[in-house]
């Protein structure tokens, strides 16, 4: 690994990781992942940006160790605290014990644990800034993008901004480090919105938030914690984030309701469908998907702006099955807690599957006002037209606000 000037006295020093295939257990990589370090030299002082993972401890330090000894450095700035970001923070300490490590007000304690002994600290907070010799960081508290600690660090004078995970990829770069440099423009692209969809998407309000903060500073060069360096069309980047983040279903004033199903001989469909009719008989917007036809993100896009969701599901094996299940783990990406919701659903001879998405919703801390719709078999006239008021009730709910 070969440490890679990215500006005078600024220096790349992190690690490639090529042939990651999974991040973080459930984060599929296929473009591997670059952990992003980086060194900027005062004339008076040096500071370390991200201290990297553990598994990589010794090749990272071997790479700071091309531009200079560890010793010589007087800070290490740890925009967050998660293990691919600190973890080889105790041997940079082992090494350079009088180094200040330096973190949000929120992130103290994570040091404590990484490091497990006395140490040289600091929190810093918003406006709160570090002068190299020439080379000013400036630091801002910006929580949950996307772990409490998390902090953007600026470098005044050469416009830098290092804001941890957030505008980053899961995408290493053949050669360089630089996105003008990688020539597959649409994949390191595909790989940012990505990485967005998976790790940012849930944090909405922090985003905005955040983008306030820094709203009157000027951006050069974004430098993130994973992925290629942006020099390029950075408005692109900055952009997508901000007409994401604005993508939520307080920002929808059209009432809307997503309506998903499971269905195994089409009688959970058929109350899909009453329920359907009986919720837009009130005027409210209605979207309605078959879990195990349709694209689960397309599902996900439309329960983002949903003000409520329906699951409906029949019942195989004493469970709801796996396309609902698909569906409620591609949640996570959201934040719906208090947003209303129900279940329903046409079982045989057991049922258990409705009972386990309403546990589910629940558990999600989604607001379920009505009681589940559960039908035996075939539903009757009568129960489809239970089904159709069920409907129209719950989208009465939702249009009484949260």
């Amino acid at each position: 690994m070969k440490a890679i000037q990215i500006k005078e006295n600024i220096f790349w020093v992190g690690v490639r990781d090529p042939k990651l295939e999974v991040f973080d257990i459930v984060i599929p990589t296929k473009h591997g992942t670059t952990y992003n370090s980086y060194l900027v030299i005062g004339s008076e002082k040096k500071a370390l940006i991200e201290a990297n993972k553990m598994i990589f401890a010794d090749e990272y330090v071997k790479t700071i160790e091309e531009i200079c000894p560890i010793k010589d450095i007087d800070y290490i700035i740890l925009n967050h605290n998660e293990p691919d970001h600190s973890g080889a923070l105790p041997k940079i300490l082992e090494i350079n014990p009088n180094i200040e490590v330096i973190y949000s007000k929120t992130g103290k304690n994570f040091v404590q644990n990484i490091v497990n002994k006395e140490f040289n600290g600091r929190a810093v907070g918003d406006a709160d800034t570090i002068d190299l010799g020439g080379k000013t960081l400036r630091f801002f508290h910006t929580p949950f993008l996307h772990w409490p600690d998390t902090m953007f660090t600026y470098l005044v004078e050469d416009e830098i901004l290092f804001p941890c995970d957030f505008l980053g990829a899961h995408y290493c770069p053949e050669t360089g480090i630089f996105n003008d440099e990688i020539k597959e423009k649409k994949d390191t692209q595909e790989a940012f919105k990505f990485y967005y969809n998976a790790i940012m998407r849930p944090y909405k309000e922090h985003i905005l938030t955040a983008f306030k903060k820094i709203e009157n500073i000027t951006i050069k060069m974004v430098c993130p914690s994973h992925g290629p360096i942006l020099r390029e069309n950075i408005d692109f980047y900055i952009n997508f984030y901000k007409e994401q983040a604005n993508r939520y279903y307080q920002n929808n004033h059209n009432r809307q309701i997503t309506v998903v199903y499971a269905t195994a001989y089409g009688n959970t469909k058929l109350l899909a469908e009453q329920i359907k009719k009986g919720a837009e008989e009130t005027g409210i917007i209605v979207k309605m998907f078959d879990a195990a036809e349709t694209n689960a993100s397309t599902i996900i896009d439309e329960i983002e702006i949903s003000h409520g969701l329906l699951m409906g599901t029949a019942t195989i094996n004493a469970k709801a099955p796996k396309p609902i299940f698909n569906i409620f783990a591609q949640l996570v990406v959201l934040n719906v807690s208090n947003r209303k919701a129900g279940a329903f659903g046409s079982y045989g001879w057991s049922g258990e599957g409705v009972k386990m998405c309403e546990d589910i919703l629940k558990t999600m801390r989604m607001k379920l006002p009505l009681e589940s719709l559960k039908v035996q078999m075939t539903p009757s006239e009568e129960e489809l037209k239970k089904a159709y008021d069920w409907g129209r009730e719950f989208a009465l709910k939702v249009l009484e606000g949260n």
